[in-house]
């Protein structure tokens, strides 16, 4: 599904005074830094010079978000990594121009202890990224996000969702030459290899509680 972007004005919520953008606004790194602080209850990613702003997602999405987490944090009772939600930003890099990518993933795990400050706001070594696919973003998240993503020079593997049904896409960067990368496909009844951190994950653990019988509201 082709993602479409439309200019617009920048408004502010009369009771909160919030500042509040549609998709696809262009502004400067100084300006959504600022926007991104103002905000109460939108997240913004920046992508290319743009502002995104994210949608709320459906039960679904929010269901395997967190079934994914949970599933990768009980691996985590030692050891210096971390897995973060949500509305965590994450700095993914910088483009050759010099210009910063900020994206807020699904779930993020980092190995960097100074991403688990408890007073922290700003994931600077993510090592995996997750993204639960929406019709509204799968266009830009399997495009845009995808190629920053693997130019971010920390992050190891790549893991892409469905939730419609029970497919998942990990994508693997090569430990010795890491512009090589790969890509597997994992379906029912299978364990997801997350290699980077040593930890499987099954299917049914990412889908737990998702009724894929149930039919959906046209």
């Amino acid at each position: 599904m082709e993602v479409q972007t439309r200019g617009f004005n920048m408004a502010i919520d009369p009771e909160q005074q919030e500042p509040r953008l549609l998709w696809g606004e262009p502004m400067s790194v100084e300006d959504y830094l600022r926007l991104n602080l103002k905000s109460i209850s939108i997240k913004y990613q920046y992508i290319d010079g743009r502002v995104y702003a994210m949608s709320g997602g459906s039960a679904a999405h929010d269901r395997i978000s967190f079934n994914v987490r949970a599933a990768i944090d009980i691996n985590f009772l030692s050891g210096p990594c971390t897995v973060f939600g949500s509305d965590m930003q994450v700095l993914v890099g910088r483009k050759p121009n010099g210009q910063p990518q900020y994206y807020y993933p699904d779930v993020t795990v980092s190995c960097d202890v100074s991403d688990r400050r408890r007073d922290n706001r700003l994931i600077v070594s993510p090592r995996i990224v997750v993204e639960v696919l929406s019709p509204s973003t799968e266009d830009i998240d399997r495009n845009t996000k995808l190629d920053a993503y693997k130019a971010c020079p920390t992050i190891q593997e790549i893991i892409l969702i469905s939730q419609f049904a029970q497919h998942v896409e990990v994508y693997r960067r090569d430990e010795e030459d890491g512009t090589i990368w790969s890509d597997a496909v994992y379906g029912p009844s299978m364990e997801v290899e997350l290699r980077s951190i040593d930890v499987d994950i099954t299917i049914e653990e990412i889908y737990k509680g998702i009724d894929f019988t149930e039919p959906l509201e046209n």
